[in-house]
């Protein structure tokens, strides 16, 4: 009886298995079709023949920029983030969430309420 079980289960899954790989060999198989497909159509539109090779650039001249110290322009910008952050009311300290009340709102579904009390009520 459980020989027989087992034996059913592993034919089960072996043909379950089976079928997976042979359609992901199908699928492969397509895949390389349609590359061979779309590889064709991209060549017959390449195949006018290749320019002559272009010279080699010639590189520009680079000027180098001459440093500039940047400290005055953060400081500005910092100005202007802290100004603005205090006319939004915001400072650089939160000030927290505030409670004001606390209310129970009783509009849940009769089985919602069950199943709650019966968790709290099965770990006391």
């Amino acid at each position: 009886m459980i020989i027989a079980k087992l034996q059913y289960g592993l034919s089960v899954a072996f043909v379950g298995l089976a079928t997976v790989f042979v359609g992901l060999i199908i699928l492969i198989g397509l895949i390389k079709v349609l590359e061979k497909v779309m590889g064709g159509m991209n060549k017959k539109q390449t195949a006018a023949p290749a320019p002559a090779p272009a010279p080699a650039p010639v590189a520009p001249v680079v000027e180098a920029e001459p440093e500039v110290d940047d400290g005055e322009l953060i400081a500005v910008i910092a100005a202007a983030v802290a100004a603005a952050m205090e006319a939004a009311g915001e400072s650089e300290e939160p000030k927290g969430f505030v409670v004001r009340s606390i209310r129970r709102v009783n509009n849940a579904p009769a089985w919602n309420r069950a199943g709650r009390e019966e968790q709290i009520y099965s770990r006391m």
